[in-house]
């Protein structure tokens, strides 16, 4: 199956910046000297949860209404689009291993922990964006003609309704955080309307203050 006109999947790209970035910068503050009191680490621990968190939710939802649409829609392509899901479990592999050392630094913080946290971490991220450039050059590009974009679009409303609430002015400000005007622009004009008006209360003045304490612990 494939439409004349493709749809709209911009923000694939854009979300996926949020992956691009979250464990290097994590595994770097984890290695940051000096050695975090128990609170920083709780902190830490807690926002690194949420980052694996979060790739688990975007995954589970492109198992679910992604690929096998890709696959029963464009058969001929089924060897390749399957090829790009099975990374997904290389992936989980490193997610749960970097969950298991995250678990361990949190319970008994120390330079030995903390390092093989940090490079759990980096393996996670040198398996994750490998597999992020494979899905935008050419997983996404077969979904702009396959898919409808209510099929597209309920991706995202999927995974924003499993992020929990409090957890929300986080996820949205680690996701705009890295963007150009442009692509900011672009992603407000998905955010409905009330929303942006209280914007700077509900999600850019609380992102800041957790950013602040992420990289600067006050």
């Amino acid at each position: 199956m494939s439409k004349a006109q493709p749809i709209d999947v911009r923000d694939m790209a854009i979300v996926h910046r949020t992956f691009r970035n979250v464990y290097e910068e994590s595994a770097r503050l984890v290695r940051a000297a000096p050695a975090p009191s128990s609170g920083r680490v709780t902190f830490l621990a807690d926002h690194i949860d949420f980052g694996i968190a979060m790739l688990h939710v975007h995954h589970e939802g492109e198992d679910e209404l992604l690929y096998p649409k890709l696959i029963e829609r464009v058969p001929e392509q089924a060897p390749m689009t399957e090829q790009v899901e099975h990374e997904h479990q290389v992936i989980a592999t490193a997610l749960d291993a970097a969950s298991a050392a995250c678990a361990t630094w949190r319970q008994r913080p120390s330079a030995e922990t903390g390092e093989a946290l940090a490079a759990a971490l980096d393996h996670l991220n040198e398996v994750v964006q490998p597999h992020l450039d494979d899905e935008e050059q050419k997983v996404v590009p077969l979904a702009a003609v396959t898919l409808t974009q209510q099929e597209w679009d309920a991706m995202g409303k999927r995974g924003m309704s499993s992020i929990p609430r409090n957890k929300r002015a986080i996820a949205a400000g680690m996701m705009l955080e890295p963007l150009d005007a442009a692509d900011r622009a672009y992603m407000m004009k998905h955010v409905p309307a009330p929303l942006r008006l209280l914007f700077p209360f509900m999600i850019e003045r609380p992102w800041k203050k957790y950013a602040s304490t992420l990289r600067t612990g006050t």
